[in-house]
């Protein structure tokens, strides 16, 4: 619970009231692992906290499976596309182990944005900061080589240990065998 209210706190800027009214919105799933939280072509209508456990972020096309994003405890995030627009989702959302998950549909989110400057606030911060890591992936995919691209990963993020590298192969753009030969290569 840390982890998520301090992220919170941290996006939002928020007062104790202020925290405990957002967490008050909040509707707390619990998942197992291989559960979903939405699936490719469905509307998705919530914002999602993930206090412990881990999501994947995939699509599908053409009998291949495309990781996106990998979000653990702590993060806020939606399917942006399909939550604003209302539209089907270009991606699914699966529990990658057992986790607790909070969520908040759009109608509720939108009522409170309008009355709480501090969960306005956390919506803008996260989407800012989900825009300017998005940025970060693109440019490291059309500059950058594999190797350069598992580095900025191993960096960045402490996706490593907790994840199969399958995930993490499909996430910079290389097959598993590629990613093995990366990681055989020390610098």
């Amino acid at each position: 619970m840390k982890i998520l209210y301090s992220e919170i706190k941290r996006l939002s800027n928020g007062t104790e009231s202020e925290i405990k009214e957002i967490y008050d919105n909040l509707i707390l799933t619990v998942l197992d692992k291989g559960d979903f939280l939405l699936k490719q072509g469905h509307i998705c209508n919530q914002y999602f906290f993930v206090e412990s456990g881990a999501v994947r972020l995939y699509y599908w096309k053409e009998d291949k499976e495309f990781t996106v994003w990998l979000g653990q405890e702590g993060q806020i995030f939606t399917e942006l596309d399909s939550y604003l627009n209302q539209s089907p989702a270009l991606v699914s959302i699966e529990s990658m182990e057992n986790s607790l998950v909070y969520r908040i549909t759009k109608e509720k989110s939108d009522k409170l944005a309008l009355k709480s400057i501090a969960y306005n606030t956390l919506l803008r911060r996260t989407v800012e900061e989900a825009f300017a890591s998005m940025s970060r992936n693109i440019i490291s995919f059309q500059s950058e080589d594999a190797k350069q691209r598992y580095r900025r990963v191993e960096k960045e993020k402490n996706w490593l240990e907790k994840y199969p590298l399958k995930y993490i192969s499909s996430f910079i753009g290389v097959t598993q065998s590629s990613l093995s030969r990366v990681r055989a290569k020390k610098d």
